[in-house]
């Protein structure tokens, strides 16, 4: 009996000691912690449910003990540079983004397109020769419609030939600085009356004193710098257009515009009246002074000028001015969206406003303003250096189909030499 309890008790430990090995066995890292040695001999279904719950509250424990493991997405876990952000096509999920407008016509940077002083008196001088628009005889000058010298003429040595809607305002005001006005120059108003400058006149009497005789007019300016801009007609014509028609007019239509479009109203679209009224221009249905060729009021081919600048590069180019005039240290005044003035600058209104004219209606504004891009260089809308100069531009394919008999023959009758100088040049 003795010895039988002795193997009974040995068993026992044999038994207890193979169970603990199949545990470590079978799942070496989670013991229960609380298991104990009476569990083994409770009946299975006990066993089952006690280790359960146990099991169980333990996985709970060791759950708030360690911190949860997130799962991280390598390509996007870090700040990485614009290019690489999101390799391998993942991305997260993207927040929907409002739609930007589609830019169809992009007006190219002005700065690429500043023409070299030389390089555009000498092309306009090759044009004019080339198409017999020098009316002029050699050594001598015909004046454009307006001159004006600042009062302190002397100092600046400075004659600008004002061609209206190519910053004409801005000019003036601009002279009124050098002139010594000091409001800003939103409070400038009515600059346009020629009596506010200097008198030609007095350079006329001063350089005869000099010369012993009558001075012509290319003696007068000769020793001044002498200053026009131009501007591409296609944006010419839109500018007069919201000076003349949307901002002096309650309903932004001129009578004469019904007769091409008798639809429009106040709710028309500036598009739809644009059409109409650059139709009403071309037929000389509408005429203004600021609606009419650019050439032949400046005289471009008849003024020996030393520089012709561009509307569209003014801001550029001013600075050669100020440099030649002494006048550096008088600011020039932005233009009209520049200031504020304007919540879109024309040329931007380009595309929109000319898409409601007809082929037909294009093609009679390229020919009424046909000297204008050919003695200048400007370019069609379609053409992508649109709105600038491009000297690069077969001018005879653009524009010499529109040359009339008389163009090619003659063309002098077109210089308007008798035209009478104005007292004002209202804006």
């Amino acid at each position: 009996m003795f010895v039988t309890r002795r193997a009974l008790v040995a068993l026992f430990i044999i038994g207890f000691a193979f169970c603990l090995l199949v545990v470590l066995i079978v799942n070496p890292f989670d013991v229960p912690t609380n298991l104990g040695a009476t569990n083994i001999f409770l009946s299975p279904s006990t066993a089952d449910i006690i280790s359960t719950d146990s099991e169980t509250e333990a996985e709970d424990e060791v759950k708030k003990s360690k911190p949860e493991k997130k799962v991280i997405d390598l390509a996007i876990s870090s700040p990485q540079p614009s290019t690489t952000l999101y390799p391998h096509g993942k991305k997260p999920p993207a927040q929907p983004k409002p739609a930007e407008p589609e830019v169809k016509h992009k007006i190219p940077d002005s700065f690429q397109h500043v023409k070299d002083t030389k390089d555009v008196l000498e092309f306009v001088h090759r044009q004019c020769k080339k198409y017999n628009r020098i009316t002029a005889a050699p050594g001598e000058a015909k004046k454009p419609r307006m001159l004006l010298v600042p009062k302190d003429w002397r100092e600046h040595m400075l004659v600008y030939a004002s061609n209206p809607k190519t910053g004409s305002t801005s000019f003036k005001k601009w002279l009124h600085r050098i002139q010594g006005e000091t409001i800003p120059f939103d409070e400038m108003h009515g600059v346009h009356g020629m009596k506010q400058y200097g008198q030609l006149s007095e350079v006329y009497d001063e350089v005869e004193q000099e010369l012993g005789h009558e001075a012509q007019l290319s003696d007068a300016v000769k020793d001044l710098y002498k200053l026009v801009a131009i501007r591409n007609p296609l944006t010419r014509l839109m500018s007069g257009f919201r000076d003349k028609i949307l901002r002096r007019t309650e309903t932004g239509i001129k009578p004469p515009m019904f007769e091409f479009n008798p639809d429009l109203n106040a709710n028309s679209t500036d598009a739809e009246k644009y059409a109409a009224f650059a139709e009403a221009v071309v037929t000389e249905k509408l005429s203004n002074l600021h609606f009419t060729e650019q050439w032949s009021k400046t005289k471009i081919c008849d003024f020996p000028y030393d520089m012709i600048m561009q509307t569209e590069t003014t801001n550029l180019q001013i600075k050669e001015v100020q440099e030649h005039t002494n006048t550096t240290q008088y600011e020039f005044p932005g233009s009209r969206s520049e200031q504020g003035q304007d919540s879109v600058a024309t040329v931007h209104l380009a595309h929109e406003f000319y898409s409601k004219v007809s082929p037909e209606v294009m093609e009679k504004i390229y020919k009424y303003y046909r000297w204008d891009f050919i003695l200048m260089g400007y370019t069609k809308l379609d053409n992508p250096n649109f709105p600038y100069l491009d000297f690069n531009q077969d001018i005879d394919k653009e524009f010499g189909y529109l040359l009339t008999e008389e163009d090619r023959n003659f063309g002098s009758d077109l210089a308007l030499d008798d035209e009478e100088s104005p007292t004002d040049d209202s804006p």
